[in-house]
């Protein structure tokens, strides 16, 4: 099984290239992380905080090798901190592949503040040093920095199925 992580700031695509990620590889399971923590906190996450961010980001590694077991081939992970996703290495020893999007500042800030975004996300300057900070730091083991910011986000699905099925057409 591949694990597929779908990375970045807010703003930078994940939910759009992960639902589409799904559709073009039939339907595989896709687990946005932010679901997996609402089970346990107040609507609005007032109660948050380091414990419970820990706890869930567990029970994520447990149901990955769940899947693993019953012989899924690939799995979507999406909506993990940066520090998460740099961790993913150390902490998982499946196979799995890290696709980190990024964006122009003036596109991401656009994006963030666009009022038919799903997200309640609005900090137009905490994702933007989010943004920077990926931009800035090296890519980790199996990790793929893409520039996510032309507006067809089919190009960028093409993209990562070029490098999940290399020999297979991807249109």
């Amino acid at each position: 099984m591949t694990t597929i992580i779908i990375a970045g700031a807010p703003g930078s695509g994940k939910t759009t290239i992960s639902n589409l990620l799904k559709e073009k590889l039939n339907g595989v399971p896709l687990i946005d992380f932010g679901r997996l923590r609402e089970f346990h906190l107040k609507p609005d996450w007032s109660d948050a905080n380091d414990n419970e961010e820990q706890m869930a980001f567990e029970n994520l590694l447990f149901i990955l090798q769940n899947y693993e077991k019953y012989g899924y081939k690939y799995i979507i992970v999406n909506d993990l901190l940066d520090a998460r996703v740099q961790s993913f290495p150390a902490v998982f020893s499946g196979d799995f592949k890290i696709f980190t999007l990024t964006v122009d500042d003036t596109i991401l800030r656009q994006r963030v503040m666009d009022p038919t975004r799903d997200s309640g996300f609005r900090d137009t300057e905490a994702a933007s040093k989010w943004n920077q900070s990926i931009k800035d730091r090296e890519a980790i083991k199996n990790e793929y920095k893409i520039d996510n910011s032309q507006s067809d986000p089919a190009k960028t699905v093409k993209l990562i199925l070029a490098d999940l099925c290399p020999t297979s057409k991807n249109t």
